[in-house]
């Protein structure tokens, strides 16, 4: 897949046991709302808020209660497996986590069941299919659309649109050196050296999961040895792409040289997961 992916990224779904799926905990869906949630069963969700927390509680606008945590959003993938009324004011989702990972090989984002890793949602009921439709709609994304990704950090938004214009920033009007670009226009400068460099933590589901691999960012070095518009350029997911950006952005430089001045210069920084040298 290349950086004119988009929001065309196929997920594969690894959910497929659970189709047929879609009663409630009581017996047959009996009205237009749980009609409405069972259908949620089977699909490829994904939480917008990017919450971390296993139990999460949202009102009848869609609005999550209290301040749950949030993390990436290849951790924030939900399989809703059952529905069921509470009372007859809520309506409850039971499920499984799951996490986006990045195969190389056929340039997809790959759907992993959380081992372990239940999830229960409670939505306040509208009373109306169609307005809680549209409470669904403000919780969950289907595949990784348009609304989801305005939503990610700016390492992730310039993955999915490279053309996306940066922050206004000191860079602005400077001539950025790309040490892996064509040869003339940086060809006279001196790459720039790390000088400290902090390692990125494998988390607990990569972790668990046994997730090995590297994450390839691009940086752009300044003047003044800083990683700047830091973005990923091939993922892993796991939430590991997060810790590898939040690892080099605390990395300083030698900058690179022109003509024996300091100069803004783009590199690759290929980042290794690996169990063996996990840093806890």
């Amino acid at each position: 897949m290349t950086h004119g992916k988009k929001a065309a990224i196929v997920l594969v779904w690894m959910i497929g046991w659970v189709a047929g799926f879609g009663q409630s905990t009581t017996g047959t869906v009996a009205d237009a709302e749980m009609t409405a949630a069972s259908l949620l069963v089977g699909r490829a969700l994904f939480l917008r808020g990017f919450y971390l927390s296993d139990e999460l509680t949202y009102d009848a606008a869609g609005k999550v209660r209290g301040e749950p945590k949030v993390g990436d959003w290849t951790l924030a993938a939900v399989n809703v497996l059952k529905v069921a009324r509470r009372g007859t004011g809520e309506i409850e989702l039971d499920g499984v986590r799951a996490a986006a990972r990045y195969n190389p090989e056929n340039h997809e984002f790959e759907r992993h069941v959380l081992k372990d890793e239940t999830i229960q949602v409670v939505v306040a009921d509208p009373g109306d299919a169609t307005r809680l439709e549209a409470v669904f709609a403000e919780i969950f994304s289907v595949g990784i659309d348009p609304e989801m990704q305005q939503a990610m950090p700016d390492y992730w938004r310039h993955y999915f649109n490279p053309a996306l214009a940066w922050p206004q920033s000191a860079l602005d009007g400077q001539t950025i050196y790309s040490m892996d670009g064509p040869g003339q226009l940086s060809k006279d400068v001196i790459a720039p050296k790390v000088d400290h460099r902090v390692e990125a933590r494998l988390g607990d589901p990569a972790l668990r999961d046994k997730v090995q691999g590297s994450v390839e960012l691009r940086v752009v070095v300044d003047a003044n040895g800083v990683p700047q518009r830091v973005k990923v350029a091939r993922p892993l997911g796991y939430g590991l792409d997060a810790s590898a950006v939040e690892a080099v952005e605390k990395w300083r430089f030698v900058p690179g040289m022109k003509d024996g001045r300091a100069v803004p210069t783009e590199v690759v920084v290929d980042q290794q997961f690996t169990l063996a040298s996990r840093t806890q």
